[in-house]
């Protein structure tokens, strides 16, 4: 296990997802019911829009 490899571009954990304008409504695109819009801080790592009911998180592009 001496060797090991390293990607040419780093891998993003974080990546910067599109946040949709506060009171900006949608449906789940799986069970259609209301999605949850997260809070947009640092500190979250996740995606923008959360459905209860799948208990999924989703992109705008992907809503």
């Amino acid at each position: 296990m001496d060797e090991f490899t390293t990607f040419d571009e780093p891998l993003k954990f974080n990546p910067d997802y599109k946040w949709p304008d506060e009171g900006t409504e949608k449906n789940c695109p799986k069970c259609n019911s209301a999605l949850t819009l997260n809070e947009q801080s640092v500190s979250y790592k996740g995606k923008p829009w959360w459905c209860g009911t799948c208990r999924w998180q989703f992109t705008d592009e992907e809503v």
